[in-house]
């Protein structure tokens, strides 16, 4: 395996071009890492920035490598740029590089086919951005803590409604929807420094099916999944977390779900700790689920699925990316290392009622793990 890296991309977008270089650029640009050199090869717009805040400790200007001569000469500009690169690599000394496995094709085809041997090494750069240290933890920290007030925000609006004759919740003199619900989950965030995709807000058999946003009336007595995964803009990291509530008194039969899935998260919690494998806390969580009833995928079996009951992983990763690894749940048996930050997000659903889905944030330790979230898991909102 080689000993150098190269990453071509902007790191905008690029969750491992951003975690190298700790700076935000819109545009590709390159860097290679080899021994103790971090080299940032930019232009005359970015190298302020570059300088200013970037892990560098070479800076490369990419005039200096004859792109522009070659456009003259009337070379295609994609090529010209893709020769840069090359040029690049050829001053660092460099003839073999790993890559992450999102390279760009075209790049890959050139490089290779001027004698430079790429290979896309996925565990590299996924272990490279695991380990959370006190910084990213901070980032972490102020993403959960905006989403916890939006959580405030949505409860309050949800408690502050009352039911009309058919059930469904009225606010001031208007439906409450899903809709509305997520409009002030956005706002609350917005004012806390932080943006992402929009939340789930999910009520009654609408919260069974999976990622489905949500839309359309609140009705009292139902389950509602609300699911909050904001980036904090300033660190750019994320975080997440699920809770499930009902406006009034809960029916029986969703105050079981709601007992099995809190217990399956707590349970599941506390098999957590660096050194096990992410298979181990999901099991605990279908230890749990199926005792109360509800069917697993671990006990499916060959070319049989499941659209209901506990049909998803137990969590995953949360960075720079609110889905990355590590992953909890079957054949994710990767060992869980110190410094992983990770989700508990066990959940039941049935497609003619809806579903109960719980999740904290939690960091990995030696011995264990902390839990991130500070939040309670109460399932009425009484008005």
């Amino acid at each position: 395996m080689p000993d150098a890296l190269l990453i071509h991309a902007d790191s905008l977008l690029d969750a491992n071009m951003f975690v190298a270089t700790g700076i935000t650029v819109g545009d590709p640009f390159t860097y290679l890492e080899t021994g103790d050199r971090r080299i940032i090869v930019t232009n005359q717009l970015e190298v302020d920035l570059v300088r200013r805040e970037s892990t560098a400790n070479e800076i490369w200007m990419v005039d200096e490598f004859g792109g522009r001569d070659l456009v003259l000469e009337g070379w295609p500009l994609d090529e010209a740029r893709m020769e840069t690169v090359r040029r690049m690599l050829e001053r660092a000394g460099l003839n073999a590089v790993a890559v992450p496995p999102n390279f760009p094709l075209a790049l890959g085809d050139y490089l290779r086919g001027k004698g430079i041997a790429l290979t896309p090494d996925r565990v590299l750069f996924t272990t490279r951005r695991r380990h959370k240290d006190a910084g990213q933890l901070q980032g972490v920290r102020a993403a959960q803590r905006a989403t916890e007030a939006a959580f405030d925000a949505a409860r309050g609006m949800i408690g502050s409604a009352s039911p009309d004759a058919g059930g469904a919740l009225q606010l001031d003199g208007e439906t409450l929807t899903c809709e509305r619900v997520r409009g002030a989950v956005v706002d609350t965030l917005r004012e806390r420094g932080c943006a992402g995709e929009p939340p789930i807000v999910a009520a009654g058999p609408q919260a069974a099916l999976g990622h489905e946003l949500g839309h359309g009336p609140i009705h009292a007595g139902v389950p509602v999944i609300i699911d909050i995964f904001p980036r904090h803009e300033a660190s750019r990291y994320c975080a997440d977390m699920t809770r499930t509530f009902c406006f009034g008194e809960a029916s029986e039969r969703l105050r079981a779900m709601h007992a099995t899935i809190l217990e399956s998260l707590r349970s599941s919690t506390e098999a957590i700790a660096a050194g096990v494998p992410g298979t181990a806390p999901w099991g605990v969580a279908c230890d749990v689920i199926e005792r109360d009833g509800y069917r697993t995928v671990r006990g499916l079996g060959k070319g049989e699925s499941l659209d209901e009951d506990f049909f998803h992983s137990l969590g995953h990763g949360v960075g720079v990316e609110v889905h990355e690894p590590p992953y909890m749940g079957l054949g994710d048996s990767t060992p869980l290392e110190q410094g992983d930050v990770v989700t508990v997000e066990p959940g039941v659903y049935r497609k003619d009622y809806g579903g109960v889905r719980l999740e904290d944030l939690v960091v990995v330790t030696a011995g264990g793990c902390d839990v991130l979230t500070e939040y309670d898991y109460d399932l009425e909102i009484r008005p």
